[in-house]
């Protein structure tokens, strides 16, 4: 008997919905316009940080440390900025300077080095400079310790295809490759790519 009420409730809430779902108006017709996300963000690297603090707090503070900001607030100049957010840049922290609280406990010329190596001279991004294979770029760090190659995955069974690679595996001695995590944002003095590794030199 219970059963029987249930199912003669469950019935009419149905007749309910299918009703009053009769009088919706057709779907209209419409043209798909495709578009895809502007790269020009419009402001300078150093604004850029400064819009996204929440995720570059940690860069900023290391920028200001070692008195660099005018690399990347400047516009006479394009460069390829590698920027650390905060998990890059804690990890720099931690592997290279084990116990120190914050950016401004490290050793400032060693945090100056790490920086200019992430600097590099000239616009590199997936949108025609760089290819598959790696090549030889030229960073603000200069000698030895600033040797980097940089590609672009095309890989079109992968993911991160577009995305940026510096120092591909086997390409600069045994440096570590590194991948973008965002690639390709072009402020108006260069191009910014976000890694969440810092990237280093070893022979």
């Amino acid at each position: 008997m219970k059963k029987t009420i249930l199912y003669k409730a469950l019935f009419f809430c149905w007749a309910i919905l299918a009703l009053t779902g009769c009088d919706l108006d057709l779907q209209k017709n419409y043209d798909y316009e495709p578009s895809v996300d502007d790269p020009y963000v419009k402001v300078t690297a150093w604004e850029y940080f400064q819009d996204h603090k929440d995720m570059f707090s940690e860069l900023i503070a290391a920028i200001e440390y070692t008195g660099l900001k005018d690399y990347y607030n400047q516009t006479d100049n394009k460069y390829t900025f590698l920027a650390l957010n905060n998990t890059g840049m804690q990890l720099y922290r931690e592997n290279e300077f084990a116990g120190a609280a914050s950016i401004t406990d490290c050793d400032k010329e060693k945090v100056t080095n790490m920086l200019l190596y992430h600097i590099v001279d000239g616009e590199y991004s997936s949108y025609g400079q760089l290819q598959v294979e790696p090549m030889f770029v030229l960073t603000m760090l200069k000698g030895e310790n600033g040797l980097m190659t940089m590609s672009v995955w095309k890989n079109p069974w992968q993911a991160a295809v577009g995305k940026i690679l510096v120092n591909q595996t086997g390409s600069n001695g045994k440096s570590p490759q590194r991948q973008a995590k965002t690639s390709n944002i072009l402020p108006t003095n260069g191009v910014i790519h976000i890694f969440e590794n810092y990237c280093k030199y070893s022979k």
